[in-house]
């Protein structure tokens, strides 16, 4: 019995000994990255200036293969019915005296770029169109920067709503149904181009503006 005792004593600081010799592997736990508010309103106006880069690149293509670099002449002051009317952007000033609140305007924003993502897509579609009239094969360029346009647009989409989740904001859902009627006439489908990218640019620089506002606001004191 009393060597049993013994056996069953050697076994178990047999074991004892090699658990000790293994080294333990700690793992750390995964807090995961927390964006703040600053971060997302610098990554939003980051991609701001990335989609107006691209825009005023297909707006100028768009002129000087359609318009010959007159296209300002021809479009003057016509505004598209189903394009957001420039007197509905929200602007700086908008956020810098609350004169409406923040909610409303990344609402506002969020509604607004979706209007414009159909529209892009629509010249986008016209373009193509048009590419295959084309000899010169100076319409592809243009298809590419109205494309490369519509493409970073998405990511800005996606940043927006980051930025409002995280500023703790619940956007409703945009109107998917949403659809741009298609034109036969060919110079339309140019004029439409140059409006649609005109007054995009115009919207764009208030969406910066918007965020560099935010931006400041959230850094002050």
């Amino acid at each position: 019995m009393a060597k049993m005792v013994v056996c069953m004593l050697a076994v178990f600081c047999s074991l004892l000994y090699s658990a000790a010799a293994v080294p333990f592997k700690r793992v750390a736990r995964d807090t995961g990255s927390q964006q703040t508010v600053s971060d997302v309103l610098h990554a939003s106006l980051r991609k701001t200036n990335e989609v107006i880069s691209h825009t005023t690149t297909a707006l100028g293509s768009i002129n000087t293969v359609h318009f010959s670099g007159t296209g300002t002449s021809s479009a003057g002051s016509l505004l598209l019915d189903t394009l957001p009317s420039p007197d509905t952007f929200i602007r700086a000033e908008d956020i810098e005296t609350s004169a409406i609140e923040d909610s409303e305007a990344l609402q506002t924003l969020k509604s607004q770029l979706h209007i414009f993502v159909k529209h892009l897509q629509r010249v986008q579609l016209d373009q193509v169109e048009l590419k295959d009239d084309d000899t010169t094969g100076q319409v592809q360029t243009v298809l590419d920067h109205v494309a490369a346009a519509r493409d970073k647009t998405k990511e800005l989409q996606i940043s927006l709503n980051v930025t409002a989740n995280v500023m703790g904001h619940a956007l409703d859902g945009t109107n998917e149904q949403l659809e741009i009627p298609p034109t036969n006439s060919h110079y339309n489908m140019k004029l439409r181009a140059f409006i649609t990218f005109r007054d995009y640019e115009t919207f764009l620089g208030h969406v910066a503006d918007v965020f560099a506002q935010l931006l400041e606001r959230e850094r002050s004191p």
